[in-house]
C-alpha cells in the first residue's frame, strides 16, 4: 500500500489530533482553597462561590466551595472553618452531622456505605451513596482542627469506579 504525500498528513494530523485529546484528559489543575487550607485537582477550572451560613448559636461563617461539572461527572470540593460555638472536641460527631445533612438527597435517605479513616492524621469518613436520580454520589469529609473539608464527586452508575474519582479524593492535600 502506497501512501501520498496528502494521506500521509492527513494521517499525522489525526494521530497527533488524538494524542493531543489523551494529554489535554491527563491535565488537571491544581486549585487552591481561600488562605491556602488546601488543594485539590479537578480535571478543569471550577466555579467557585461563597455560601454565607450560620452555627446553631447564630454565629456567621462562610462555606467555600468549588463546583465542576465535566461531562456526566460532578466535582465538588467544599471547606468552612467553624466559629467557636460549634463544638469540634467529638469529631466523628462532626463529620456524621455533615454526611446526615446531605442523606435525605439519597434515594434511601441514608448512606450505602460510610467508612471512618484518616487523611493526613485529620480524622474523615468516606461515604457513598445514591441519589434519586440514580446517580452515584462519594462524599469525603475531613475535620482538622476547626477546619472542615468536604470532597464530592457524583456521576453515572458504574462511573463512580474510574480512576478520576480515585484521582480527584487522593489529591486532596489539607494545611493544619
Amino acid at each position: 500500500m502506497t501512501f501520498t504525500r496528502s494521506r500521509f498528513v492527513a494521517l499525522t494530523l489525526a494521530t497527533l489530533l488524538a494524542a493531543g485529546g489523551a494529554a489535554a484528559q491527563v491535565l488537571w489543575l491544581t486549585i487552591e482553597g481561600p488562605e491556602r487550607v488546601f488543594t485539590v485537582q479537578m480535571p478543569s477550572k471550577p466555579e467557585y462561590k461563597i455560601s454565607p451560613l450560620r452555627s446553631p448559636a447564630g454565629t456567621a461563617f462562610n462555606l467555600h466551595s468549588y463546583l465542576l461539572s465535566n461531562g456526566p461527572i460532578d466535582y465538588v470540593a467544599q471547606t468552612a472553618t467553624y466559629p467557636a460555638d460549634i463544638d469540634v472536641s467529638r469529631p466523628q460527631a462532626v463529620l456524621q452531622a455533615a454526611l446526615d445533612a446531605t442523606a435525605p438527597y439519597l434515594a434511601s435517605g441514608k448512606w450505602d456505605k460510610i467508612a471512618w479513616r484518616q487523611v493526613q492524621g485529620a480524622p474523615a469518613a468516606d461515604a457513598s451513596g445514591t441519589f434519586k436520580d440514580g446517580r452515584i454520589f462519594r462524599n469525603l469529609v475531613v475535620l482538622e482542627g476547626r477546619q472542615f473539608y468536604s470532597l464530592g464527586f457524583r456521576s453515572p452508575l458504574g462511573m463512580d469506579k474510574i480512576t478520576d474519582a480515585d484521582r480527584f479524593f487522593a489529591s486532596l492535600k489539607v494545611t493544619p
